[in-house]
Order: C-alpha cells, then structure tokens, then sequence
C-alpha cells in the first residue's frame, strides 16, 4: 500500500521498532509493531521441527555451498463442500463446493486515518490482510556456481516460468497458484472446467486469487537497491533471537534484535550512494516512487549544484500562474534527483558488463573439443561430438593455458568456420566436409608437417548436439574459441541447402550472424594473415603470408589479399548478420536475441583491441575506428509475435569504455 510496509515514508526510518511506529500511528496500540511479530514467529519456530533456519540458508547461498535461492508464493482459502458439510484448506478442486479467502483476524484500530482500509465490525475498526505469502516466484542463482550449475538453474527457471508451463502448473495441484493477469481470465476458466474442475468451483477459485491479489493490504516486496543487504542484515540482525542456541549467540530480546535491524537499515543507504544525507534522500525517492507516492522537495539551504529551487519572489500572474510554477519546480527537482539515482544504478552496472566482457575472452566457458586431422580424413563425414566422443578420437582442453601449452605451442590449429545446409544436418551430402579435407591438406603443406600434428575445431564435431546446456556454454565461448587458433578457415563451397533449396557460398556465409562473429573474433587477435575461404576449387593461397613457397594444389583462397579493405569491414559487422532466432520469432518473445549473448565477447575484444591501439591492434583500431557505431550498435531490433521493437544492446558501453582505458593509462595503469 501507499502507507509503506518497511520504511517511513517521510524519513526512511525502517518501521521496525516500536519506537518508530509509535511516532508515525501516535494514537495504535504498542503491539502494532514488527517487535510483535517477530516475537510470534519465534514462537512458532520454538514450536516447529528443528531444521535449518532462514539465516543458514542465505547463509549457505552466499558462501556457494547452495546454487540457488527459491522464494515460493502462496495464498490461503478454504473450500467448502456443500454437500457434505466439510471444509478443506489448500483444496481447490471440489465438486459441488464454494470457495471463498480466509480472512485474517485482523488488529483493532484507533482511528480511519491509522488504518485507511479498515473494516467497520461490531467491535469497531478491524484492519485486515490477505494471508499471501510474496506475490509470485523468486528466483536467486549464486554467483559463486560453477557455469554449469549456473546455466542448469537459468534454464530451469526459465522453463518453469514460460507461460507454455507455468498456465498449465497453475491449473494442476502444484505449489503454485495463478499471479499473472493472463492467468485470471476466462480461457484459464475454460481450462479448468476441460482438467476437470466444476465452472463455478473454477470461477470462485479464481475470484478469490485476483481479490487477494489485488487487496489494498495486500503490502508489496521491498523493491529498492540494495535489496540483497536489506535481507541479509534483518536475518543477521533477527536469528539470534528466534533461533538462539548455545553455540549461536542470542540476541536478549525482540526489541534488541529489532533495534540491531534498524540500525543495519539506516545504514545501507550510505553503503550504497557514498554520501549523506543526498544517500538517504537517494533510496527515500526510489522508496517512495515504488509506492506511487510523488518525491519530496528539499530546500539545500542555496548553495552548490546538487538542487535547483526555484525562488518566486514576486506575483506573476496570480495564483494559477503561482501553482504551475510550483508544480514546475517539483517536476524538475524530482526529475533531476530520478535522473541522478538512475544514473548512478546504470554507471554501476556498465562497469559490471564492462568487467564481465573482459574476464569472457580470457577463460574459456566450457571445455574445447578438438579432432586431429589425420582421425578426420578417417571418418569421412561430418559427424556428431557425442559419436566421435564415443569413439575416443576426440581431444579435450579445459582451460585458455592448458590450451596454449599443451596444444598451441606444439601442434597446428584449424577453425573451420561454416554454414549449415540444412536445417537438422551441417552437410547432408558431404559437400563441406570434401573441402575441409581438402584443406587440411593444404595447410599441412603449408606448415610442412604431418596431419597428425594438426587438429581441427569443426562446431558439429567439437560442441555437444545433445546436452542443451553444455551446448549454450560453448556457443557462448565461440568467439573465445575463435581467437585462440592458429588458422581461421572460411568453409563456403556453392552449393544448395537441401530444406529451403537456396544458394549457398561466400554470399551467404557473411550475411550469418555468428560466422560473422567468428570471424571478428579471429581477426581482432591475429589479423588476416591466416584467414582463409576454402570453396573446393584450386585456390590461390600466396605462401609468402606464411613463409616459404606455395606448394601446388592449394585449396585455400587468402580472405583478404589487399589488407583490410570496406567490404571485408563490412563482413565484420556482426550485428547486421542474420539469426535463426530472429527468423524463428524468438518463441514468442519469451526468449533473448542471439545478439544479447553476443554483446559482451565482442565488448571484451573492443577492450583488447582499444587498450593495444597504438601497438599490436594499431592496425585494427584504425580499421574499426571510423566504423564503431556500426560494429557495436547502441540498439538492435528484437522480433517477436509479428511485432518488432528497439531493444538496448550496447548503449553507452563503448563509450564508458574507452573512458576508462583511457582513465587507467593516464593513471599509470594496465
């Protein structure tokens, strides 16, 4: 409500102690307090079977001894079954009954202006909520996970919540009850009645959801910054008082532990925002605009920058002219302080994108699978990563310096990089994998070594078909994969694709989104000189780039023989290739771009190549340079249910960026 369920909302101070609701409802009972309540709650705990508390669970997800965190929703009715006389809570389903929401027994009040939803009763003013528990699923993933874990728990989560499987969870005997308004309408009934529920038993049963839901008592979650620090503080602050042993120190009371609370509270906002009383004033806006309540304008005393006010010292047009420039003056106050706190939230989270793009090209994601080129030329055909797997001709590499040591610097290293020609089969008729052979071949010649000294990336062969999630985290890793090798191999024979019965060749491989960003990711590190198109004919690849003499019956084809020239820019701008996701229509919008997971590996690369632009990326910052708002665009469009729409991609990120490399080498720093 309005009125706010945890803050002051003229001062933020947490409404946690008796002291402090006694100043704001002067005339209510001392029991209408959080001290009263958790005092309940202890007494319900000393009474339940003993387990772990709330405390060692967050502590338990903080630490990473728990992946995830699972916060359940739930409400409270009662059935009555009209035909036998019987009542049954948490039973929806019930022939010939009627459904109606349990009341709570509600607290006495003083007056209306303490309680502005009270219920008139014949004992006087009752006020009343709704037994509701959250309002809907929260769902935390540790960041201390491994990836794995990580991506397992976000899938998860994810398919729980689709509508494709959270409508029908809703209307079967789960721990979830319907929270979406797309859930209370009368298709959801008609669902009910096809699973068996009787119509009116199905239309009370939805009633009563969307009466609590929509209860004016009904006090919404704590949705400010800091969030995380809030609950922490309260259950380090709360579990020595309920859950108090010998060997966990007890707070001596309910007062005690609710006055250790308010104090942690007061002093997050500073925590958060650095300075005060602009930190208080800070989280008491956010606070106050999550409740829909207009922010307070503050006289600063004149003075400095941090406030505008606006002084009218003389009558300018009388009293309407007076209120429109009140009310102008509020508007930009309030706008400006918005502006600020929005401001200082996104500043911290493109310095956290920034970092995170950065640390994504310097481990890989998930482990590299790479074949030799001499068990290749065996199989004779492209085939799947868990046969070849099985068959043991497959070699692992865990981790960025495993690779460079074991393998790098000892073996030759190809990326072919490919178009598939048709939609369940990268080559159903063998025609990419005839030019992969026929360029191993040539790049053994090259080298001068044996195809036994030469392994191969091939993503059909070295990213798992089967396992959904350890499939994502080496797409993810692609661009990773990319830099690392020694060749980069442009597959792209002119050939049909066999479902959709269009030409595919070099064209067609550059208009593709991903082959596009692996070839930047190849190129930002190592520059053409080893990029090649393979399309199965005599190629013309000069031997000089490589040392030595060209050998005869060279099947590969320099990408890019005059340098970096526009065109070959041009097929490095990744956001303009085309994805199957896009085509596909995102599944109903429930699921991100193949350009949002891309977002970040190509930020970690601008940052290699901006930081080394006057020495080893010289080259190719100059190249780029002129071309930036095209290679990392601010915004993308993002299709889904026949609508499009502008989404952010990179936004400021560059900029904020190249800010701080520059920032950091002005400062002596790498």
């Amino acid at each position: 409500t309005s009125q706010g369920a945890f803050f002051n909302t003229d001062t933020l101070e947490p409404k946690l102690t008796a002291a402090a609701m006694s100043q704001i409802y002067p005339d209510a009972p001392s029991s209408f307090s959080f001290e009263t309540a958790l005092a309940l709650y202890k007494r319900l705990v000393d009474v339940a079977v003993p387990g772990v508390s709330a405390k060692d669970a967050w502590d338990y997800f903080k630490n990473g001894s728990c992946s995830t965190w699972i916060s359940l929703p739930g409400f409270v009715y009662k059935t009555q079954d009209t035909k036998f006389g019987t009542t049954n809570m948490l039973t929806r389903n019930v022939p010939n009954a009627t459904m109606a929401r349990v009341e709570a027994p509600g607290v006495p009040c003083p007056s209306r202006s303490t309680c502005p939803y009270a219920s008139d009763t014949s004992s006087g003013l009752v006020s009343r909520a709704p037994f509701l528990a959250t309002s809907g699923f929260g769902f935390a993933i540790s960041s201390k996970a491994s990836a794995i874990q990580q991506q397992l728990l976000f899938e998860l989560f994810t398919y729980v919540s689709a509508p494709e499987q959270s409508n029908p969870d809703v209307q079967e005997w789960t721990v979830s009850d319907p929270f979406r308004l797309s859930q209370l309408d009368n298709e959801t009934i008609a669902d009910l009645v096809e699973r068996g529920w009787d119509e009116p038993v199905a239309r009370q049963y939805l009633e009563v959801v969307d009466a609590t839901l929509n209860h004016p008592n009904a006090a919404l979650d704590l949705r400010v910054p800091g969030l995380g620090l809030y609950m922490s503080s309260l259950l380090d602050a709360t579990d020595g008082y309920v859950h108090g042993t010998a060997r966990r120190r007890r707070a001596e009371s309910a007062d005690a532990a609710c006055e250790a609370a308010s104090d942690a509270w007061q002093a997050i906002p500073l925590q958060l925002y650095g300075q005060e009383p602009a930190a208080t004033n800070t989280q008491l806006d956010i606070y106050r605009a999550q409740l829909g309540l207009p922010q307070i304008v503050r006289d600063t005393g004149g003075g400095g920058n941090e406030e505008i006010a606006l002084i009218v010292t003389a009558a300018v047009g009388g009293m309407a002219a007076a209120v429109i420039l009140g009310a102008f003056a509020f508007w930009i106050v309030a706008t400006l302080r918005r502006k600020r706190a929005l401001e200082r939230q996104a500043e911290a989270t493109i310095k956290k994108q920034i970092v995170s793009a950065v640390d994504a090209l310097k481990e890989i994601q998930a482990p590299l699978a790479l074949i030799r080129a001499s068990d290749f030329l065996e199989i004779g055909s492209l085939q799947s990563h868990e046969a070849l797997r099985d068959k043991g001709v497959l070699h692992f590499v865990d981790t960025t310096s495993q690779f460079i040591e074991t393998v790098f610097t000892r073996y030759v290293t190809v990326f072919f990089s490919h178009q598939w020609l048709a939609f369940g089969d990268p080559d159903p008729r063998g025609e990419q994998y005839a030019v992969m052979v026929k360029a191993a071949r040539s790049i053994a010649a090259l080298e001068k070594v044996p195809l036994e000294d030469i392994f191969l990336w091939v993503d059909v062969i070295s990213i798992s078909q089967s396992c959904r999630s350890v499939q994502t985290l080496a797409i993810n890793s692609l661009p990773c994969f990319a830099s690392l090798l020694k060749y980069f191999v442009t597959v792209c024979p002119t050939v049909k694709h066999a479902d959709t019965g269009a030409v595919c060749n070099k064209a067609s491989y550059h208009e593709r989104c991903w082959c596009r960003a692996e070839l930047m990711s190849f190129w930002a590190r190592n520059g053409t000189e080893r990029m090649f198109y393979a399309t199965g004919g005599s190629g013309a690849a000069r031997r000089s780039e490589v040392g030595g003499e060209e050998p005869e019956g060279m099947a590969l084809e320099p990408m890019a023989p005059e340098g970096v020239t526009e065109s070959f820019v041009d097929a490095i701008k990744v956001f303009h290739g085309s994805l199957s996701c896009c085509r596909l229509g995102h599944a109903g919008g429930t699921a991100c771009c193949d350009k949002e997971e891309l977002m970040l590996p190509m930020l970690g690369l601008y940052a290699e190549i901006y930081a080394k632009r006057d020495g080893a990326c010289k080259r190719i910052n100059d190249a780029i340079e002129g071309h930036l708002d095209e290679i990392f665009p601010r915004t993308f469009e993002y299709c889904a249910n026949g609508t499009t729409v502008q989404k952010l991609l990179f936004g400021d990120l560059v900029t904020v960026l190249r800010h701080d490399i520059d920032q950091a080498v002005a400062g002596g720093r790498t």
